[in-house]
């Protein structure tokens, strides 16, 4: 038998997959799709105090190696959340809470919602880009990590961030060690990268609409980006802090070179854009590939990458 399950402290997931918040997971049938399919738990939409519609379209933009977008959040707000987790509870899938604030202060009121709730799980995203003049809260680590800190005091199931690529490996030795300060349990490595756009030369206009038409830049495109932030992250942690990998998933072998690098688990963004049925292709040809090389369990591979 392989097997693929994985676990975040004692949260067990049955295979490694996710899908990756803001694709797929707005509404209760979008996050029941995600729970009847292949994947290993879900990642709810990242709510806000109030409903949101988010920025004016067109905001997403799709091609074969990349996307754009700058949806800004839209997402029917915390309480629809925390009104139907109970529900979804049937699936015994791990259910991750996303939250996001404009405001330090909206980020504990949204922790203390979560932590009345069925949720099992919580991943802060500090690391949104498209929220028109507003800065990236992961980009401000005095603020970022005193946010988590007290988030941390309030809520005491499984914790984790969202964090946007940084740039230097001296900023990420510094954050790594202040994530492990705080002891959050886990990570997701990355957002997408904050400033991407795309001009369509026939109409010679920008393909999204806000921002001036910049937006994140999602997809096979950022892969090797994300690829170096899990090296780095995984080797700065020491085996305290867990790993979700982010960015550029389309098959198996992404899948793999992610927990090569040290990711526990992965989030499929742009791909799942297709549909849900991108987990149970991605779960057969990973196990296919455990077979070939003659693996027992996934675990025996994360973070060993030979150099």
């Amino acid at each position: 038998m392989i097997d693929l399950s994985v676990f975040i402290k004692d949260l067990k997931f049955n295979n490694p997959f996710l899908n990756a918040s803001g694709v797929w997971c707005t509404t209760y049938d979008e996050i029941e799709d995600i729970l009847k399919s292949e994947a290993g738990g879900v990642v709810f939409k990242t709510m806000t105090l109030e409903k949101r519609t988010g920025n004016p379209e067109p905001r997403l933009h799709v091609e074969k190696d990349f996307s754009i977008n700058s949806m800004g959040l839209p997402n029917f707000g915390v309480d629809y959340y925390c009104q139907i987790v109970s529900k979804l509870k049937k699936y015994k899938k791990p259910l991750i809470a996303s939250i996001a604030g404009f405001k330090e202060n909206e980020f504990y009121l949204l922790a203390e919602k979560i932590k009345k709730s069925d949720f099992d799980a919580l991943e802060v995203n500090l690391s949104c880009p498209n929220l028109e003049g507003k800065g990236i809260f992961a980009y401000d680590i005095k603020t970022s990590f005193k946010i988590l800190k007290n988030i941390r005091k309030i809520f005491k199931k499984k914790l984790g961030a969202k964090l946007p690529p940084y740039f230097e490996r001296e900023t990420i030795k510094k954050i790594s060690e202040k994530i492990i300060e705080v002891k959050l349990d886990f990570v997701s490595l990355i957002n997408s990268y904050p400033l991407g756009s795309k001009i369509d030369i026939k109409d010679e206009k920008l393909v999204i609409k806000p921002n001036q038409g910049i937006g994140g830049l999602g997809g096979k495109i950022i892969k090797p980006i994300s690829i170096a932030q899990v090296l780095l992250f995984n080797q700065y942690f020491k085996n305290e802090i867990d790993i979700i990998g982010v960015g550029g998933i389309n098959d198996a072998e992404d899948v793999y070179e992610y927990i090569l690098a040290g990711a526990k688990l992965i989030s499929i963004g742009t791909s799942l854009l297709k549909g849900v049925k991108i987990f149970k292709k991605i779960k057969i040809e990973l196990e296919k590939i455990i077979k070939e090389k003659k693996i027992k369990n996934l675990n025996e591979k994360i973070g060993l990458i030979k150099i």
